[in-house]
C-alpha cells in the first residue's frame, strides 16, 4: 500500500456533506449508550480526531504521502470508540462504514479490498468478543454492509475519475480549437496575400510599366508629361504599399521558420539595407502563432521608424522571457522622439492594436534618462 497506488481525487459534495452529518448524529447517539462520563468524553474526543484527520489530511490530498498511515490512524481511532462498550455500537458501526467509503474512493480495489477486510475484521472481532453468540447475526450482517459500502466507494470513484478525463479532454479539445482557429486565421491570411500578390499587385506593376512607357514617349515640354510623371510616381509608390501590406499579412519568415530566426533573418537584412549597426540579444520563447505575428509586424514597424526618423546608427534588439510574460525591446540610439507626434502615427496604433489583439501591451520610452534614443517594448503572455 504504497503512495503511488492511491489516486488524489476531487472528493464529492455529496460524499463530503454525508460525512459531516453522519459522524455528528452517529458519533452521538453511541455516545450516548455510553455508561460514564468520562468514557462520554473519550468517545468525544477519538470522533474529534477522526474527523480533524479527514478534513486536514483527507480532504486536502495530504494522505498520498503515506496513505497507510492515514488509514491505519483511523482504524485505530474507530476501533478504540468500539472498545468503549456503548450500548449503541451500531451506531459508531456506522461511521466504520463511511470510513471504508473514504478508503474506497481514493484507492483501486487491490488497496481498498485488504483496508476494508481489515476494518470488518476490527468490527466483527469486538462485536463478536462483547457480544458472544448472540453477536452472529451483527456479525453476519455487516459483512454485507461492508461490501456495499466499498461497492459504493467504488462506483464514486469510476465516476470522479470519468469526470477528471473528460475535464482534461475538454482543455485539450479547447486548446485545440484555439489552436485552430489561429491556423484558420494565419491561413486566410496567406490566401489573401496570394490573391492581392497574383492579382492586384501585378495590375499595379502593368499601369506602373505603362505610364513608363508612356513618359519616356514624352518630353518634358509637353503639357501631359507632369501628369503622367506624377501617375507613375503614385502607381510605384501604391505597389511599394501594396508589397507591404502583402508582407503584413503574410510574413515569409515565419511561414519557413521559428519566431527567433524570423526575427534574426529580418534584422540582418535590415542591417544591409539601412546600414545601420543591429546588436541582437535573442532568447528562446514559447508564444501563440497569433502573438507570434504580433512581435514580429512590432519589430517590423519598429525597425521601418528607426530608418525613417531616428537617424541612428545603432540598434538593440532584446527577445526574452519576463515574469510570465515574453518582452520584445527595439532600442536605437537616434534623436529621441517628439510624444506629440508619436501619439500621432507613425505606426503606433498599428502595433497597439496588432499587440491588443493577443492581450498585450507596448510602450514607447525614451533609451535613457541620459542619453537620447528611443526604446519600443512589446509584451505577450507567455504559453
Amino acid at each position: 500500500m504504497v503512495k503511488d497506488m492511491v489516486n488524489r481525487i476531487r472528493i464529492p459534495q455529496v460524499l463530503d456533506v454525508a460525512t459531516y452529518v453522519s459522524v455528528a448524529a452517529m458519533s452521538l447517539l453511541g455516545i450516548s449508550g455510553l455508561p460514564s462520563l468520562r468514557s462520554q468524553l473519550i468517545a468525544l474526543g477519538l470522533v474529534i480526531v477522526f474527523v480533524l484527520l479527514y478534513r486536514f489530511v483527507f480532504r486536502t490530498g495530504r494522505y498520498e504521502q503515506n496513505p497507510s498511515l492515514y488509514f491505519g490512524a483511523q482504524v485505530t481511532t474507530l476501533g478504540l470508540l468500539f472498545l468503549l462498550g456503548s450500548k449503541n455500537i451500531d451506531a459508531f458501526n456506522f461511521i466504520f462504514l463511511m470510513l471504508c467509503i473514504h478508503i474506497a474512493v481514493v484507492s483501486p480495489l487491490r488497496v481498498a479490498a485488504p483496508w476494508i477486510a481489515l476494518c470488518y475484521g476490527v468490527v466483527g472481532a469486538i462485536t463478536l468478543a462483547t457480544r458472544g453468540a448472540e453477536g452472529l447475526y451483527a456479525f453476519f450482517f455487516y459483512s454485507v454492509t461492508f461490501v456495499v459500502s466499498g461497492f459504493f466507494g467504488y462506483v464514486l470513484r469510476q465516476a470522479e475519475l470519468a469526470r477528471d478525463r473528460n475535464q482534461r479532454l475538454l482543455e485539450e479539445l479547447q486548446a485545440t480549437q484555439q489552436k485552430l482557429q489561429e491556423l484558420a486565421v494565419v491561413e486566410e491570411r496567406n490566401r489573401l496575400a496570394r490573391d492581392l500578390h497574383d492579382s492586384v499587385k501585378q495590375q499595379v506593376f502593368a499601369i506602373s510599366m505603362q505610364l513608363s512607357a508612356a513618359r519616356t514617349s514624352l518630353t518634358e515640354s509637353d503639357k501631359a508629361y507632369t501628369s503622367v510623371a506624377e501617375a507613375e510616381r503614385l502607381a510605384q509608390q501604391a505597389g511599394a504599399e501594396l508589397t507591404t501590406l502583402i508582407h503584413q499579412l503574410r510574413p515569409p519568415s515565419l511561414e519557413r521558420k521559428s519566431l527567433i530566426d524570423a526575427i534574426k533573418e529580418h534584422v540582418n537584412e535590415w542591417t544591409r539595407q539601412n546600414n545601420i549597426e543591429a546588436e541582437m540579444n535573442i532568447s528562446d520563447v514559447s508564444v501563440s502563432l497569433n502573438a507570434e505575428q504580433a512581435l514580429f509586424r512590432v519589430l517590423q514597424e519598429a525597425l521601418a521608424n528607426v530608418a525613417r526618423h531616428s537617424k541612428a546608427d545603432k540598434v538593440m534588439v532584446t527577445l526574452k522571457p519576463e515574469n510570465g510574460t515574453v518582452k520584445l525591446m527595439i532600442e536605437d540610439n537616434g534623436i529621441g522622439y517628439d510624444a506629440g507626434r508619436i501619439t500621432k502615427g507613425i505606426g503606433l496604433d498599428s502595433m497597439k492594436e496588432r499587440l491588443a489583439a493577443v492581450n498585450g501591451t507596448l510602450e514607447v520610452s525614451p533609451r535613457s534618462v541620459q542619453s537620447q534614443g528611443t526604446r519600443v517594448t512589446a509584451n505577450v503572455r507567455m504559453l
